[in-house]
């Protein structure tokens, strides 16, 4: 059975597949959290980061016919299908192709420093500043974030560990299975007490990235010993 639903903010373990419309966001975005199957048509110029939060499944869309397990993670562009056992995240960004991409597992640790001692991963990287990303955050044990707000809408899940989601609406209990929308804006806080937290995170949009004027071939392009980024002259046009 799948259920849509529409609202501002959500936060539950998985019961059953179901949809979450966010297309009136500044990032039109959909959420689906998928148990065992499920076929997204209609969708040809879309783009989907899926993590596998459960199990496996096996992915089949026009690049071919992957075995995504447990804890790995996708970008998808275009109509796909999930065909096995297990429990899948789903953000899906209306309106961008981005570039067919497998990943994973996660790790036990972010990579980079973030706040009040937590860590996080891209995982998926933007391909160029602005886009969309796929992030996974750490919370230690004993952490409970500084309250704070993003500017565009996050959708994410609880890849392990166990802790609470503080928002205006009250304390939300965070456990693998756990997931969750915030709305653009929102106010909202992680805490992991006697365990720490493991969290995948769609982001719609960044501000880190590479661009026209700024990326590592270009910079890192040398005619004698200047950069091709301050050589107009060479630089496509």
């Amino acid at each position: 059975m799948t259920t849509t639903e529409t609202q501002k903010f959500y936060c539950q373990r998985f019961l059953n597949t179901m949809k979450l419309d966010y297309t009136m966001a500044s990032h039109p975005s959909i959420a689906r959290w998928v148990i065992n199957s499920i076929k997204v048509d209609q969708s040809e110029n879309d783009t989907h980061f899926l993590f596998v939060s459960e199990g496996e499944v096996m992915l089949k869309s026009s690049n071919g016919e992957f075995l995504l397990a447990e804890k790995s993670f996708a970008m998808v562009p275009g109509n796909f299908s999930l065909d096995g056992s297990g429990q899948v995240l789903v953000a899906t960004l209306l309106n961008y192709t981005g570039l067919f991409t497998i990943g994973g597992p996660i790790e036990s640790f972010g990579r980079l420093k973030y706040i009040d001692g937590c860590s996080s991963t891209v995982l998926i990287n933007p391909l160029r500043r602005t886009e969309p990303c796929l992030n996974f955050l750490y919370v230690p044990p004993g952490i409970s974030q500084t309250p704070h707000t993003h500017p565009s809408l996050r959708i994410g899940l609880v890849a392990s560990g166990s802790g609470t989601c503080q928002v205006d609406e009250g304390t939300f209990k965070m456990e693998p299975g756990t997931v969750f929308c915030l709305p653009e804006n929102k106010l909202h806080s992680f805490s992991a007490i006697d365990d720490s937290l493991r969290i995948i995170i769609y982001h719609p949009d960044s501000d880190v990235g590479p661009t026209d004027d700024s990326h590592t071939m270009l910079n890192n392009t040398f005619v004698g010993k200047k950069s091709a980024k301050v050589l107009d002259v060479i630089r496509t046009k």
